[in-house]
């Protein structure tokens, strides 16, 4: 648990709460003890709660796991009063870290920050979307690389990589889409909570988030003209592919032919009974047949 204050606010931000922690917010305020119960597990969805003399918000982000190769949800709530801010989340944040060090070491942008918990909200948030927009560099890196390998003829890699970054821009995107809706909520609570004069910060927060979708709707057109020019390239080398195996199917043909014909004991009359004449005689003519058809084949560039 960390505490922050000045002379006017305070903010106070707990790490994977624990029910010590819960039993130190309730000293705090006379918060509802559902919302209380809630602060010890991860919450479904996003949504504000506006109470008589308090907010209460939860609020998802992306973050990307390696490991995985995707992006996957993490989680603050918020309790906001008048003079406090309450933020709890349920694992380290690099965000909610970076405006901690902003605070501590920089005392001019905590005097800014700190003049109520309003505009202490604005920052909190602006860097949390900073920190999404952050997160769209590794989609954005992949998309490049992707670009660069399209013609290099690794079409079957690709469609994996390719697989990745779609799901990672789905899982993404159904992170982030709700956060917009949750803004817009929180921009009307918040002017009721705090007055008018803040509106024009929580606005700047909707702008803002709506940078981060404008990028993911980009980066989804983008990997989709990515995904079906490389399906076209797959295609035509499968399809170069099956006629080099149709043509050399077609080539057996007049071999079989021969074959069948020598087979006949008629035709190999005319070649007395020397079966050695006979081997030589057939072996001759399928060559020269193949040798012809190939060089038929070649001028006319089907091979």
């Amino acid at each position: 648990m960390k505490i922050i204050k000045n002379k006017t606010i305070t903010w106070i931000d707990i790490s994977k709460p624990t029910k010590q922690d819960i039993e130190f917010v309730v000293k705090q305020h006379k918060f509802h003890p559902i919302i209380l119960d809630e602060l010890l597990h991860l919450s479904a969805r996003s949504r504000v709660e506006k109470y008589d003399q308090y907010l209460f918000l939860t609020y998802h982000l992306p973050v990307y796991d390696p490991i995985l190769k995707t992006s996957r949800k993490a989680e603050v709530d918020f309790l906001i009063t008048k003079n406090k801010v309450i933020s709890v989340h349920y694992e380290e944040l690099e965000p909610i870290n970076n405006f901690i060090r902003n605070l501590t070491n920089n005392p001019g942008f905590k005097e800014t920050a700190m003049t109520n918990t309003g505009r202490l909200m604005y920052s909190l948030i602006e860097e949390i979307i900073n920190f999404s927009m952050r997160q769209l560099r590794h989609i954005e890196e992949n998309i490049t690389s992707l670009t660069q390998e399209l013609f290099t003829g690794k079409e079957d890699a690709m469609l994996r990589k390719i697989s990745y970054v779609k799901r990672d821009l789905l899982n993404y995107r159904i992170i982030s889409r709700p956060q917009e809706i949750l803004l817009n909520s929180f921009k009307h609570a918040g002017i009721n909570f705090w007055g008018n004069d803040i509106a024009v910060y929580l606005s700047d927060l909707v702008g803002d988030h709506l940078k981060v979708i404008q990028h993911l709707e980009n980066y989804q057109e983008t990997i989709e003209s990515l995904e079906e020019t490389n399906a076209q390239l797959l295609d035509a080398k499968t399809n170069s592919v099956m006629q080099k195996f149709n043509i050399l199917a077609f080539l057996t043909i007049p071999a079989v032919i021969v074959l069948q014909l020598f087979a006949v004991e008629s035709f190999n009359k005319l070649f007395g009974d020397n079966d050695l004449k006979v081997f030589l005689t057939c072996l001759i003519l399928v060559f020269l047949i193949t040798i012809i058809s190939l060089l038929i084949f070649r001028k006319k560039r089907w091979l």
